[in-house]
This record gives C-alpha cells, sequence and structure tokens, in this order.
C-alpha cells in the first residue's frame, strides 16, 4: 500500500477482509483476556474505515504520505542477531510426502549466554511449514537433532509467526558448545526448490525469572470421516504454583477453532484464550499483558474443534479417519506454553518440579472427560494402542481403569529397571 491509488483499488477488499476478520491477522476472541501486540482493530477503528470506504474512500488533501514511506521487510525485525546460524541446505521435492528433517548445526559459543530472543528466517516460506529448535550440550555423533535429545526449547516457527521473545526480566540458560537440533517440516507446492533457513539469537545479561516451556498435546485424536464440528480435549494439571506467561495453539488444514481455560482445584473454571476461527496461514503466540496465575492442582484444559467436512475448503480428504500426525494432512493438538514456577528465579532453578509436570503429560492427555481415571476407550490413537498392551499391569488395584497414581509408580518402575 504505497500510495492512495494503490488503497483506493483496494478498498473494497479492504472493507470485505475487516467485516470478515480475516484482517488483521489476530483471531483471539477480544472479549476474553487482554494480550501484547494485539493486533486487532476497535469497533471505532472498523467503523472509521468502512465508512470511508462506503463514501468511496476519498482522499483527503496535501502530500500522498504512504508516497514517502520506503516500505522495505526487515531481514531481520529485532535488529542484526548476536548469533547467526545457518541450516544446512535442503531441497524440497515438487510434490510427494518429506519426512521431518532434523538438522544440527554446532553451537560456536566459548561463553555461557542467557537467551532474550530467537528469530528464524525461513529461507523459503512456500515450502517451510514449521521449524522448531533446542539445544543439545553434546554433539550428536549421527548429526541427527530430534527433538527427544533437546535439553530446552530455543525457539520456533510456524506459518505466520513472529520472534520469539522473552518478558522483561526473564529469559532461559544459552551454554556455551554443544549444538542447537532442529526439527524441520518442509511441504511441497509442485516445483522442486532449495531451502536455506536461518536462526537468529538475541542475548541479554543474566535476568532475574527463568520461563520454562511445555506442551498440551494429544497424540490419541480421532476426527470421524465428515464431521464438521469435532472436538478434541486435552489438558496439564500443574502439582505446584506457576505463571502462565503465553500459548502458542497449533494444529492443521482441519482446525477450525481453538480455546485454553483454567480448572482451579475448587472446580471453578475461566477462559483464558479462545480463538473461535483458527487460521493454519497465520499462526502465533499470544502473550499475556500480565501473568495468569495458576494454583497448584490447577489444569490448563485445551479444547479443538476440527472441520473434517466438505464445507473445509483447505480439507484433503473429508472421506478419511483422521488421527494424529507429523503431515499437515493429517491433524494435530498441540498447545505451547510458556510459564514460570512461583518462587523460582535464574539463581534458584526448580527443575524437580519442571520433572514431576513432564511425567504426568501424557496421561493428561488420554484422559479425555478430566476424571484423573483412564479406561480403555479413552486409549485411542497410537499412544493409545501401546498403552493398552500394558493395561492390566498398570491397572494395580484392578478397578478397570488406571488414576494418576498408578500411572505415574509404573512409570518411574520402568524407569528406574533402565537404568539398571
Amino acid at each position: 500500500m504505497d500510495s492512495y491509488q494503490t488503497v483506493q483499488g483496494w478498498a473494497p477488499m479492504i472493507r470485505e477482509v475487516i467485516r470478515t476478520d480475516r484482517m488483521p491477522p489476530w483471531h483471539a476472541d477480544p472479549e476474553i483476556g487482554t494480550f501484547h501486540a494485539d493486533r486487532s482493530l476497535t469497533n471505532d477503528e472498523i467503523k472509521t474505515l468502512v465508512h470511508w470506504v462506503e463514501a468511496g474512500a476519498p482522499r483527503g488533501e496535501g502530500e500522498d504520505p504512504l508516497q514517502a514511506v520506503e516500505h522495505v521487510a526487515p531481514d531481520w525485525p529485532l535488529g542484526e542477531p548476536d548469533l547467526l546460524l545457518t541450516l544446512p541446505a535442503y531441497t524440497v521435492p515438487a510434490n510427494g510426502v518429506v519426512d521431518y528433517v532434523h538438522p544440527i548445526v554446532e553451537n560456536p559459543l566459548t561463553e555461557d549466554k542467557w537467551l532474550k530472543a530467537t528469530t528464524i528466517r525461513a529461507g523459503n516460506r512456500q515450502v517451510v511449514h514449521h521449524v522448531l529448535s533446542g539445544y543439545m550440550s553434546e554433539v550428536p555423533e549421527d548429526g541427527v537433532g530430534s527433538t527427544s535429545r533437546w535439553e530446552f526449547s530455543t525457539g520456533g516457527y510456524a506459518v505466520g509467526a513472529e520472534s520469539n521473545v522473552a518478558p522483561e526480566n526473564s529469559g532461559v540458560p544459552f551454554p556455551a558448545g554443544g549444538a542447537i537440533g532442529f526439527q524441520v517440516h518442509y511441504t511441497p507446492y509442485g516445483k522442486e526448490v532449495e531451502d536455506v533457513t536461518q536462526i537468529g539469537f538475541y542475548f541479554q545479561d543474566q535476568p532475574e525469572l527463568l520461563n520454562r516451556t511445555a506442551v498440551i498435546l494429544d497424540a490419541s485424536i480421532e476426527i470421524p470421516p465428515g464431521a464438521a464440528r469435532h472436538t478434541e480435549t486435552a489438558y496439564m494439571e500443574f502439582p505446584y504454583d506457576a505463571e502462565l506467561l503465553s500459548a502458542f495453539p497449533h494444529a492443521h488444514y482441519r482446525g477450525y477453532a481453538s480455546n485454553l481455560r483454567i480448572r482451579y482445584p475448587d472446580g471453578s473454571e475461566e477462559m483464558l484464550l479462545s480463538l473461535p476461527r483458527y487460521d493454519f496461514n497465520w499462526q502465533r503466540g499470544y502473550e499475556w499483558e500480565e501473568p495468569i496465575a495458576i494454583p497448584a492442582g490447577s489444569k490448563l484444559i485445551a479444547d479443538y474443534t476440527y472441520d473434517n467436512s466438505k464445507s473445509n475448503d483447505a480439507n484433503p480428504d473429508p472421506n478419511a479417519v483422521i488421527t494424529w500426525g507429523d503431515q499437515s494432512f493429517e491433524e494435530m493438538l498441540y498447545t505451547s506454553l510458556s510459564f514460570r514456577f512461583k518462587g523460582e528465579t535464574t539463581d534458584n532453578r526448580l527443575d524437580n518440579q519442571m520433572a514431576e509436570l513432564d511425567e504426568t503429560r501424557m496421561f493428561t492427555a488420554m484422559d479425555d472427560n478430566i476424571d484423573g481415571r483412564l479406561t480403555t476407550d479413552e486409549l485411542k490413537g497410537m499412544l493409545g494402542q501401546r498403552m493398552k498392551a500394558g493395561f492390566d499391569r498398570m491397572d494395580m488395584n484392578s478397578d478397570g481403569a488406571v488414576d494418576l497414581n498408578e500411572y505415574v509408580t509404573i512409570n518411574r518402575l520402568l524407569r528406574a529397571r533402565g537404568q539398571q
């Protein structure tokens, strides 16, 4: 939009995308929560624009201010990175399915740092579905940087996303040496292309507060053929007091809506984030203006609605039963959370609390009715099938269900045996 004439030519389309909430790209319900960098327009702003368009988009007096603006998108919106790493070049075929790629780049730093922000610059945005990154203190001998080897996340990118920036006076450690591992998802679009993606890191002096990340996911989702509004639910239970900083919901082409709610220990609930119309083309994190208090024993619950019907123009196959999968023609229920434990600082790490949170995540992913018990009818998808094989052994009191204590006990025994 570099001149009045350009704006005038697009004025009817501007009116349409504003009235239908397609633009600006901000999909959070304005009645639920307040967020940093809110792109939405106020009702008065919408009225001003719509009335101007309906009046014929009249030109004002004087010079055209748009012509004086140099419209150049910066490669690095946060400025030149303190550390710039380039991923190995990858040739994406014209068509077919490309498995996730897990390259590594060795960390050249010789001094420990504290990470403030990360920007991932996709080399070819038409084929880069997403990029995740994580730190590894050892360089893998096989050169594979799979997520199971990461010690903590160092930032990510998805279609429409922006830089990852930590809240004021907070961050994560970024030790010297080791390597950064990546998970890269490429989607062919009919033309063979080469992608060279880069990642920029921005450092800071040691902050006071330590940020952590965790993911609410459900690998047991199962969406029936033709279902226009199918809902799946997963949650995460916090064993200790914490503060929620941001959330990044993620689904694929069948994603229709998503929300995040909190259920307090007394059973009361509050909606924290609602995306009434999820848009795969504009994925982003939502950071609350003020951290959300999470009392110990609270559950953060993610609800996703999927449209597997013919009316979904982006639906690859409305006749298929859809389960969890890496590719875009499959589906995900994935909400990444940024949070911190109450009282935790960079000089007082509470790693034991994080370990307790982590060991229950697969249980809460499958507990669809959120009653703290798993029954065989809840064991769906690839994750549920694996658990069914040992269900009777996990049901230690033989009451026909596996509760959280039984699940944790069995998994701790299995880990202990594996370490012997």
